[in-house]
C-alpha cells in the first residue's frame, strides 16, 4: 500500500512544481475571491497531482501490471484514495506556508488564514469532486474519462463562486434564516463533525463502488 502511495508522489515531480506554483498564483491573480481563495486553490492543486497520477497509470499501462501480481484490487484502489488525502494535506501545508511567507516578508497583497470553515469546505469539495471522478476513472481510464476531467473542474471552479453568490444573495430570505437558526442552535463541534461526516461517507460510497467496478474489469 505504502508503495502504491509512493510511487503516486514520486512520478509527478516536475507536476508538483507546477500544482504548487498554481496555489501561488491563485493567492496572486484571485485576490477578489476572498477567502473562497483557499478552497479553490487547494482543490484544484489536488485534482491536478490525482490527474496527472492516474495518467500515468493509462499511459504505461501500470494497472495491468498490478491486476497480474498477487495484490488485491481493493488495496489498488485504496490506495489511490490515500494518495488523493496525502496530496490534500501537502496543498493546505503548502498554502500555509506561502501565506506566512507573504505575511513575513510584508508583501502587498491580501491572504486569507486557513479557518475551520474554509477547511471544512475544502473537504468537502475535495470529496464530492473526487468522489465522482474515481469511480469514472477505474472504469474507463483516464483518456476516455478525459471530458469529464474538463467538466468537473470548471463546474466546481465556477460553480463555487456561483454557490457564494447564491448564498450572499439569499441571507435575508426566509429560507436561509430558518437554516441559520437550525445551525446556529448546535456546538460548532457538532456542526464539523456533520460536515466531515458527510465528505466520509461520500469518498466512502465511492470507493466501494470503484472496487466493485475495478474487480469486474478486464485487461
Amino acid at each position: 500500500m505504502f508503495s502504491l502511495v509512493m510511487k503516486d508522489i514520486l512520478v509527478q515531480k516536475k507536476q508538483m512544481v507546477f500544482s504548487f506554483a498554481y496555489i501561488l498564483f491563485v493567492i496572486i491573480a484571485f485576490q477578489a475571491m476572498g477567502p473562497v481563495m483557499f478552497p479553490v486553490g487547494i482543490v484544484a492543486f489536488t485534482y491536478m497531482l490525482i490527474l496527472t497520477s492516474c495518467a500515468y497509470e493509462d499511459k504505461n499501462n501500470s494497472y495491468v501490471m498490478l491486476a497480474s501480481l498477487p495484490i488485491k484490487r481493493s488495496r489498488i484502489v485504496l490506495s489511490k484514495y490515500i494518495s488523493a488525502l496525502v496530496f490534500l494535506i501537502m496543498g493546505v501545508v503548502a498554502y500555509a506556508i506561502m501565506t506566512q511567507v507573504i505575511i513575513i516578508l510584508k508583501i502587498p497583497l491580501k491572504t486569507y488564514p486557513i479557518t475551520v470553515e474554509s477547511l471544512l469546505g475544502a473537504i468537502v469539495a475535495f470529496s464530492l469532486l473526487n468522489a465522482v471522478y474515481f469511480p469514472i476513472f477505474f472504469k474507463v481510464g483516464y483518456t476516455k474519462s478525459r471530458i469529464v476531467n474538463f467538466i468537473l473542474f470548471f463546474a466546481f471552479f465556477f460553480g463555487i463562486n456561483l454557490f457564494v453568490s447564491f448564498i450572499y444573495q439569499s441571507k435575508d430570505k426566509v429560507w436561509f434564516i430558518e437554516i441559520q437558526k437550525i445551525f446556529s442552535n448546535q456546538p460548532d463541534g457538532i456542526i464539523g463533525l456533520s460536515f466531515l461526516g458527510v465528505a466520509a461517507l461520500l469518498l466512502i460510497i465511492s470507493y466501494m463502488i470503484s472496487v466493485k467496478i475495478f474487480k469486474n474489469r478486464e485487461f
